[in-house]
């Protein structure tokens, strides 16, 4: 009963790692994988405190084709 406990509060505490990072504009991923060398409350902590990055604009790629608009009489 102890290990369902553990893995259910140690698998919240990864999910708010992700939740937090991604409000924050941040890689999830990168800092899932840190908090495996580093305690995830201390990580919490400090997504907490840093502040939100920009979003990043989406590219638009035209394989080349040109897009024509044709003019309606």
């Amino acid at each position: 009963m102890e290990v369902v406990i553990f893995i259910i509060v140690v698998g919240g505490l990864y999910f708010g790692i992700y939740k937090i990072a991604k409000s924050k504009n941040r890689q999830p991923i990168n800092w899932i994988l840190l908090s495996l060398l580093i305690s995830p409350l201390i990580l919490i902590i400090i997504l907490a405190f840093m502040q939100k990055l920009p979003k990043q604009r989406a590219q638009i790629t035209t394989r080349g084709r040109k897009r024509s608009i044709k003019k309606r009489r």
